[in-house]
């Protein structure tokens, strides 16, 4: 069985478990030079055993014979008729360790002093460490139905790849510099754990001090096309903008003044300040479509006899699903709309079974709330569709499609409310809701499932694993995509609650109880109101949590429940982590851009300093040092 790529890879940069980078480990342990000397050693005695082995420590060796090139390990991606001059100097320059700077010197008299196809090269074997695409010929894939996107192999090798850009030739088009940051705008652009790494690694402060470079050079009279390379650090300021690197980008754009970077620099801050990233959660968990998910504990009754909820932050990375697929799914979708209202149980059912039961489409996951003989809930994603499917005694399935098309690469606020009113004679109604943005979005009648096993499987962002007897000929369908807080209640907890939990957002952390305490005092009236009406809220809700699970609060393989029974000790619901389940931490540009200004945290300045100007804070010169000055203008 082939090795994941990405458990080679430095997808664990910002490792949520305390974990260290396993690629950064691999390459500083055993980097490519010294495999391909063993291989060659290997290579030479089975040729001849007298053919002696040429040492590469001095200078570096002449270009292999294409045999020879060929039968040496490469990083996956890189093309095998490379150089292996350039693949150990791009080896080195992204290692880890002093010889990272004698790497990065040779690529850059590489491409600095060639005049050939040497510059494409050390471009090709870049973007194949990298994991990356060449990005000029890339199709535009909006609807999310198309290839999944892919996660990148090294974020090192971006970082190199971006220092690398103010040295690369920009003549005759496609230039070398023009296909290395289209292809990492190509990188960037794919998905949320690809900017996660290359934030973690550094890359947009190497990707500013790049643009420097290439503005101070020649920017004034160059006419190289940077768009490009603006985008990069648009993509990469709109994940995640540092206040270090929001002063670089500032200090940017005031040396670009007066030429035609200053207005695309300012332009580009606008955009990444109002992202769409930006208006998520500031941690994530990371699902990466493969094998990553949460598992819930079991519980020896079955909980949701009153109906249940879910709510969660979620960006949707892709559906990973076929033209086709998605096609059919709109059908059934409109053919649910089309029943005036009513579901039919029989038809859903039938299609569910069709596509999800022999397990041959992907049917990504949000949750599954089964028991061991299969009985319970399940909500998935049918193309863009959501659909909810229920599992009673006997074998009676029905399932429900909501007519709402979500887009890939987009938060949203997703609640599912499944209602179950009992009647005088056992029977009562029973209705699922969806709440979009904390709008209620759609509300159909749908029979309530009679369900008397205990809760054996609760899993978040993938089905069960696979046990004999249970989901006998289905696959895996694990989610790709991001999710914030996860919210799972024992009840429905209404339209009125629903809208005050989105509009709460997905930062805060819920405190229940008597150690919660009474919102602060605060001199705003309008940060006070807020802290009051999310007390209020959590003392409301606290009582229909069942789970929940916070980013934030994950630690190794288990994430644990921060519900009132969970904080409190009284039981142990920690959540088990399924493949690899990454954090992502970011900072929202504006809260840099607050730290940053004097409305920030610079209004301390007087704490500290008594003499300033009261109307721009401002320390006044004569009775300050030189040097505080200068650390007061950093």
């Amino acid at each position: 069985m082939a090795e994941d790529p990405r458990e080679l890879s430095d997808s664990s940069l910002e490792p949520p478990r305390g974990q260290g980078s396993e690629e950064e480990e691999q390459f500083s342990a055993v980097s490519l030079a010294d495999e391909v000397c063993a291989e060659e050693m290997a290579s030479d005695k089975d040729i001849s055993a007298g053919t002696p082995v040429t040492s590469m420590q001095s200078e570096p060796s002449p270009l292999p014979s294409p045999l020879a090139r060929r039968r040496r390990p490469r990083p996956p991606g890189v093309p095998p008729d490379a150089p292996q001059e350039v693949v150990r100097a791009v080896d080195e320059a992204i290692a880890v360790g002093s010889g990272s700077v004698a790497g990065a010197d040779r690529l850059r008299e590489m491409v600095s002093e060639a005049q050939d196809e040497l510059p494409h090269t050390v471009v090709d074997v870049l973007l194949g460490t990298m994991g990356g695409e060449d990005g000029l010929d890339e199709i535009e894939n909006k609807t999310g139905t198309g290839v999944p996107p892919s996660v990148m192999y090294s974020s090192r090798a971006a970082v190199v790849a971006a220092e690398l850009l103010p040295y690369l030739p920009s003549g005759e088009e496609p230039s070398p510099r023009t296909r290395m940051a289209a292809g990492l705008h190509t990188a960037l652009r794919s998905c949320t754990r690809n900017r996660a790494m290359c934030s973690s690694s550094g890359l947009l402060a190497v990707l500013l001090e790049s643009a420097e470079k290439l503005l101070i050079g020649t920017g004034r009279t160059s006419s190289w096309d940077w768009t490009p390379l603006l985008q990069c650090i648009q993509l990469l300021g709109g994940h995640s903008l540092s206040v270090k690197d929001l002063h670089s980008w500032i200090g940017l754009v005031k040396k670009a003044l007066g030429t035609s970077w200053a207005t695309p620099l300012m332009l580009g801050l606008e955009k990444a300040m109002g992202s769409e990233e930006a208006r998520g959660p500031a941690a994530t968990f990371e699902f990466d479509g493969e094998s990553s998910g949460l598992l819930g504990p079991s519980d020896s009754r079955w909980p949701f006899s009153n109906g249940y909820g879910f709510a969660t932050w979620i960006y949707i990375e892709s559906f990973s699903d076929t033209l086709s697929t998605a096609t059919a799914a709109a059908a059934i979708a409109a053919a649910a709309a089309a029943t005036s209202g009513k579901s039919s149980a029989m038809s859903a059912a039938a299609a569910a079974s069709a596509l999800a039961g022999h397990g041959t489409t992907h049917m990504p996951r949000l949750f599954s709330f089964l028991s061991s003989d299969n009985q319970g809930v399940e909500a998935y994603f049918h193309g863009q569709f959501l659909v909810v499917e229920s599992g009673g005694g006997r074998g009676k399935k029905a399932s429900l499609h909501f007519t709402y098309a979500f887009k890939p690469q987009r938060w949203y606020f997703v609640g599912l409310e499944h209602t179950n009113k009992h009647g005088l004679l056992g029977k009562g109604d029973s209705e699922l809701r969806l709440y979009i943005d904390g709008s209620l979005h759609q509300s159909r009648p749908f029979e309530f499932p009679r369900i008397s096993k205990p809760l054996e499987f609760c899993s978040i962002g993938t089905n069960p694993p696979t046990i004999a007897g249970l989901q006998r000929g289905q696959r895996q369908c694990p989610l790709f995509a991001e999710m914030g807080p996860i919210y799972i209640f024992r009840e429905p907890i209404g339209p009125e609650r629903m809208s005050r939990l989105a509009s709460q957002g997905g930062d805060i952390l819920p405190s229940f109880g008597n150690g919660a305490g009474l919102p602060w005092k605060a001199i705003n009236d309008h940060v006070k109101n807020m802290a009051e009406e999310s007390f209020t809220l959590n003392h409301q809700i606290g009582g229909c949590l069942h789970l929940l699970y916070h980013p934030s609060l994950l630690n190794g393989r288990f994430c644990p429940d921060a519900s009132p029974s969970g904080s409190a000790g009284t039981h142990r619901r920690s959540a088990e982590v399924l493949g690899l389940v990454h954090v992502s931490s970011r900072v929202r540009p504006a809260e840099s851009l607050w730290a940053l200004a004097y409305g920030g945290p610079m209004a301390l300045l007087p704490l500290t300093i008594s003499n300033v100007q009261m109307d721009s804070l401002e320390p006044i010169d004569q009775h300050l040092s030189q040097k505080l000055l200068m650390m007061f203008a950093v």
